[in-house]
């Protein structure tokens, strides 16, 4: 692991997720903004809590510093693409469902690659 990367295999949580975020983001130079911040843990925690609750757990978990924004990626073992939800599914969701929209709006860039033998890796770039 260097400065400007973080990389650790099977997460068990997304608050295990959360604390190597909170730790790799203090290394940041020059330091995020708390708002930055608590965006890049609300992205980390919808992604890794998806993969844990719909992807079969989570295979690779990697964070990266560019000079104006934080790279998270995420990968599962599911080939299932995470979809947008209507309203109705919103409705009968019961109490969940709202992840997915979350991190479409908070990251600026976001692409998903598709391994059927293996899974997905969905890619979120948050600026900072």
């Amino acid at each position: 692991m260097t400065a400007d990367t973080a990389r650790t295999r099977y997460l068990r949580s997304s608050f295990q997720a959360r604390g190597i975020t909170r730790n790799f983001l203090a290394t940041v130079s020059p330091p995020p903004s708390s708002d930055a911040v608590e965006t890049v843990l609300l992205v980390v925690s919808e992604l890794v809590t998806n993969a844990l609750r719909h992807g079969r757990g989570v295979r690779d978990f990697r964070l990266g510093a560019g000079h104006d924004s934080v790279t998270v990626e995420v990968a599962d073992s599911s080939p299932v693409l995470p979809r947008d939800r209507s309203p109705q599914d919103f409705a009968e969701a019961e109490g969940g469902g709202f992840g997915w929209p979350i991190v479409c709006r908070l990251a600026r860039d976001l692409t998903i690659r598709l391994h059927p033998d293996t899974g997905k890796i969905i890619r979120a770039n948050i600026p900072l």
